[in-house]
């Protein structure tokens, strides 16, 4: 249960209190990197949001003169509307105070913030973090619906003021359609919330951004350490997906215990789609991964609150059902090109206890995690509601591997 941030979006007036902005920077004044952080935090995590704020307030004051770091905050507050500021010099600057609560989740409110967002503080490149609820690429019928906690997409709002979980949210395929009329495209995208490393995902958002980070299971609601990691989202260098990746798991120590993590590079997503073409038929054994010691990271849940065993680490999935497959090796290959750098652990630092999922009891390695989740149809999952079988039809990457 974790968040996310990000935004950026085409550009619709709201009613707030104060003027636009977005005429006031001239070309000799672009930036090099606006970072903008969503924090959608109208759910349970609303108790997170103000400290790690004030961690984000902290890390500006160690990003450079030339780089903007821009939040949009979003709580469960009756008294505190949303509202987006920048983050200077360890202060939090309001920018733009909105008149009337609105929900987060919603795509056109998203693109109004984020472009406008874009607009004001224009640069060379952009980032992205996603704070809030998440479940990955699972999807309903509706890109807002009111659903479960469990069946969230991303950026669970309920609309209440409240801490409650049973809000709206965005589906995947949504976002991607924000993100891609926004004035600029992400160099990064960060998942700060549960299970947003789902290959279907980062296929989804392959147009919108170079560079995806995220976990494939459950993190904590504590949030990550901002301090630190902040201001390694400016650095400049064309490796600097590789400092947050290091500089994460000098943070853990050791593989023991931990939160797995990994960044995948869009670039090569096309790539590994048509090597998981080739081996996906293998991987089809519709015996609902029985007698198979697999890595997962986190359990289905859907409307009703049935549960099934689901993002499955597609390199374990390989070594299991396809270690003699002619295409292994391909697959593998592309597989490393896709994801550069990654973070495995031998236990997972955040359990889902409430649904009997005990992360520990996992025995994996460097050589069979691959920090990344992927979904294969099953028979188990025909009985959930909305069916993952059906509506992972809806997904780019159905259509790019033969699921369609």
């Amino acid at each position: 249960m974790k968040y996310l941030l990000t935004a950026f979006c085409a550009f619709v007036l709201f009613s707030c209190s104060d003027d636009d902005h977005s005429g006031d920077n001239p070309e000799s004044d672009i930036a090099s990197r606006t970072v903008i952080i969503y924090i959608s935090g109208e759910n349970s995590l609303s108790s997170f949001a103000p400290g790690d704020l004030s961690e984000m307030a902290e890390a500006s004051t160690a990003i450079g003169g030339n780089n903007h770091l821009v939040v949009f905050f979003d709580n469960a507050s009756s008294t505190q509307m949303p509202y987006i500021a920048e983050l200077k010099n360890g202060e939090v600057v309001k920018d733009k105070q909105y008149e009337e609560d609105f929900l987060a989740s919603d795509p056109d409110r998203m693109r109004e913030v984020l472009t406008y967002i874009m607009q004001r503080w224009p640069a060379k490149s952009y980032g992205i973090d996603l704070w809030g609820h998440a479940s990955g690429w699972l999807i309903t019928g509706d890109t807002i619906a009111t659903t479960q906690a469990a069946t969230r997409a991303y950026g669970i709002d309920n609309g209440m003021n409240t801490t409650s979980d049973r809000g709206k949210w965005i589906n995947m395929t949504m976002m991607a359609r924000v993100f891609e009329q926004l004035p600029g495209k992400f160099l990064f995208v960060v998942g700060d919330c549960c299970f947003f490393q789902c290959v279907e995902s980062a296929y989804e958002l392959k147009d919108c951004a170079d560079y995806i980070f995220g976990c494939p299971s459950e993190v904590p609601g504590y949030g990550g350490a901002y301090q630190t990691i902040i201001p390694l989202f400016f650095n400049q260098s064309a490796t600097f997906y590789n400092d947050i990746i290091d500089t994460c798991r000098d943070m853990i120590g050791d593989e023991s215990f931990g939160v797995p993590m990994s960044v995948i590079r869009t670039s090569a997503l096309d790539r590994f789609a048509a090597a998981t073409a080739k081996i996906m038929p293998e991987l089809l054994k519709y015996d609902n991964f029985s007698g198979k010691r697999l890595v997962y990271y986190g359990v289905f849940v859907d409307d009703k609150g049935k549960k099934a065993k689901g993002y499955y680490d597609p390199l374990n999935l390989v070594l299991e059902y396809a270690a003699d497959s002619p295409y292994r090796q391909e697959w593998e290959n592309a597989l490393n090109d896709l994801i550069p750098n990654r973070i495995w652990c031998r236990k997972w630092s955040a359990n889902h206890v409430q649904y009997g999922l005990d992360f520990s009891s996992f025995d994996v390695s460097e050589q069979t995690c691959s920090g990344m989740c992927m979904f294969v149809p099953q028979p188990m999952y025909e009985s959930l509601s909305p069916n993952p079988n059906e509506s992972i039809k809806q997904m780019k990457w159905a259509k790019a591997v033969g699921l369609d």
